[in-house]
């Protein structure tokens, strides 16, 4: 059901912003984030959000339920990204080892997310986008 999906979305998200808003926190630290990677962000999530929502409220969930979902994901974010820049020095050096320790944890939580964000498309969003367009789902 549409409300399966819009649930798996959404968890789907949440597990997509853990390592994403992490690695947001270092790259703060490190002068990386411009105002064009914020904007690139919200482009990639809104749709995915906003049609989550949606269904979750065609569902007949009740407002104030869907957007303290939706808050909880946002708050955890922001949470996480300040935690990062918390736990991530200012200024690393070439070859120290928390050179080694961010480009490690940076690349594993890419894996992360990116492994997230398939098994989210696969088994709640291509399903549904099959369901809903048929066979001319793919083109």
């Amino acid at each position: 059901s549409s409300g399966n999906v819009a649930l798996s979305m959404w968890l789907g998200l949440l597990l997509d912003g853990i390592p994403e808003s992490l690695m947001l926190g270092f790259m703060t630290n490190e002068g990386k984030i411009t105002g064009t990677f914020l904007i690139a962000i919200l482009i990639a999530n809104f749709p995915e959000a906003f049609s989550g929502a949606s269904m979750l409220r065609a569902q007949g969930m009740a407002t104030w339920r869907v957007f303290a979902m939706w808050f909880v994901v946002f708050a955890l974010t922001g949470l996480l990204a300040m935690l990062g820049s918390i736990i991530m020095p200012d200024t690393v050096r070439n070859g120290s080892v928390e050179m080694r320790i961010r480009d490690t944890s940076t690349a594993a939580f890419e894996g992360l997310t990116g492994g997230a964000m398939l098994a989210m498309i696969a088994t709640a969003m291509l399903p549904e986008a099959f369901k809903g367009a048929g066979e001319s789902a793919g083109l």
